[in-house]
């Protein structure tokens, strides 16, 4: 893909990802016993909520939210794909678009491939276990930054923030994480196939607009929500 100089203008990078309540900061350092009485505690097992979703250099797909205790099968994933995918490739690449999705049992299975193949959708082989490659990532690791910095309390409001975020990822900004795919190629290979140092990203692909949270609660009709 390297040496044809692939653009990826036409690809989609998909992936699923998981969004926890109680992430407001990463670590926690102590310096000495006494500040142990300002340490609060946390749950457990936390609720959190497992999320779908795309970017492409023309925007993003819609967003599909689960409950945690929705297991993404084979055929849940191809009511995802068929719900969100499809309409979107159809509405922005008139069909013309090539699916990447990594190598999970169910994007891989026996019934997934039978209904792409019917559905006769286009998709990009992709490195297993290759996260560095794939932009989304990026975007998820920069969602979760961004609802460190809220007041999270309730799913509900869990998922408020979650649409904010995506809802301001416009197709600029998509278009800044699909072109730095050729660049990560390079550095992996740099690196002997190992991980990669990122630089230092831009800052309008780490924050989403706080205006956008108050407005995205009543928008959801354009999402589609499977708990």
């Amino acid at each position: 893909m390297l040496r044809k100089g692939d653009t990826f203008s036409d690809c989609v990078f998909t992936d699923e990802s998981t969004v926890q309540l109680g992430c407001s900061t990463k670590y926690c350092y102590v310096k000495d016993k006494t500040s142990c009485a300002r340490l609060r505690s946390r749950a457990k097992h936390p609720g959190k909520l497992h999320i779908w979703g795309g970017i492409s250099t023309r925007g993003t797909t819609e967003l599909a939210i689960f409950h945690s205790s929705v297991r993404i099968d084979s055929k849940i994933y191809c009511q995802v794909l068929e719900k969100c995918y499809l309409k979107f490739a159809d509405r922005t690449y008139n069909g013309y678009a090539r699916l990447v999705q990594d190598n999970a049992p169910c994007h891989k299975s026996a019934y997934t491939t039978r209904k792409m193949d019917e559905w006769g959708l286009k998709r990009l082989e992709w490195p297993a276990e290759s996260p560095d490659l794939n932009p989304i990532e990026l975007v998820w690791g920069n969602m979760k930054n961004f609802i460190r910095g809220q007041k999270v309390r309730t799913l509900a409001e869990l998922e408020v923030c979650i649409r904010a975020y995506w809802k301001a990822l416009t197709p600029e900004k998509c278009r800044k994480y699909v072109e730095s795919v050729q660049w990560r190629m390079k550095k992996i290979i740099e690196a002997g196939g190992g991980n990669i140092i990122e630089c230092k990203p831009r800052r309008g692909l780490i924050e989403a607009e706080n205006s956008q949270e108050d407005s995205d609660s009543n928008d959801s009709e354009e999402d589609h929500n499977f708990w």
